[in-house]
């Protein structure tokens, strides 16, 4: 069994075009309370109150799991009424989400049918949900993506074991092998599918056509820098002298919370407010 994903290791999400963030007052906090910044043209940047531990954005709307494990979905798109149950994780796509509820199954709501459809049965820790289709990592390391399959994105590597997997908002997906490597599967044509050889990472994310991950050394000792490849463009300009805890990239943007301070900082494309993080969270 693989370790699973640990949910506080996902507080700042970037979407297409906005981002949100949990604020916590101190590293003891268990949750705290959401703050997004960027478009907000259907209401997916204007969280409820409440203390929340994970946040997960899509293109106009956004869920996060509240301190008492249950979900609450905002924007165009959200789900009128709650997802039932208790969950560990939440994932949202372009116009769908997924949790992995307690018992470590799968339950996905929205509009995007490729995304929701065939969601398979069995016990998994993360599930990462892209443009109509989703991807799941099981228990046991094998990854499972399901939806549509117009590049290939469904492909997932044959006998390869995964510690964490993410589905893009274009048509190809990546994930973190059980050795550190990085495996991607999908659309290719702007080389999004191949990460640069010889390195070794803790954690991948993907934007529409282009990925970026954090480094470790070939020893597994902490690195924490960034390396990115795919389209040359705002997302995949990441800074390179910055060390983070957390890596997430939206459609052109990107944004991570430094190692130094705990602060969140965002990268790319400046339209729409996407790099204007609030102040109480850059530190």
């Amino acid at each position: 069994m693989i370790t699973p994903l640990d949910i506080d290791e996902t507080s700042i999400a970037a979407g297409v075009e906005h981002s949100c963030a949990i604020y916590t007052k101190s590293y003891d906090d268990v949750g705290g309370r959401v703050l997004c910044w960027g478009l907000d043209n259907g209401g997916q940047s204007s969280p409820p109150p409440g203390q929340f531990i994970q946040v997960s954005t899509g293109r106009l709307h956004t869920c996060a799991l509240r301190i008492d494990e249950t979900i609450e979905c905002w924007g165009s798109g959200a789900p009128i009424m709650r997802p039932n149950g208790l969950f560990e994780q939440v994932s949202s796509g372009d116009f769908h989400s997924c949790g992995v509820l307690k018992d470590k199954s799968i339950q996905c709501w929205g509009t995007a049918a490729g995304g929701l459809s065939s969601a398979p049965s069995g016990k998994f820790v993360q599930v990462s949900c892209g443009k109509d289709f989703t991807c799941a990592l099981s228990t046991e390391g094998v990854a499972t993506c399901w939806g549509e399959n117009s590049r290939g994105q469904l492909n997932v590597p044959a006998d390869t074991s995964f510690k964490q997997i993410s589905a893009s908002p274009g048509n190809f997906a990546c994930g973190v092998t059980a050795d550190n490597d990085i495996r991607c599967w999908g659309d290719n044509h702007r080389k999004q599918c191949e990460p640069p050889s010889g390195e070794k990472y803790t954690l991948v994310s993907t934007s529409r056509l282009g990925a970026c991950a954090i480094k470790v050394s070939r020893a597994l000792q902490l690195d924490k820098t960034v390396v990115c490849w795919g389209m040359r463009s705002g997302v995949t300009s990441a800074p390179r002298d910055v060390k983070f805890d957390e890596l997430t990239l939206g459609w052109n943007h990107g944004c991570g919370i430094r190692v130094e301070d705990g602060g969140a900082q965002c990268w790319g494309d400046r339209s729409n407010n996407r790099l204007d993080v609030p102040a109480i969270l850059r530190i």
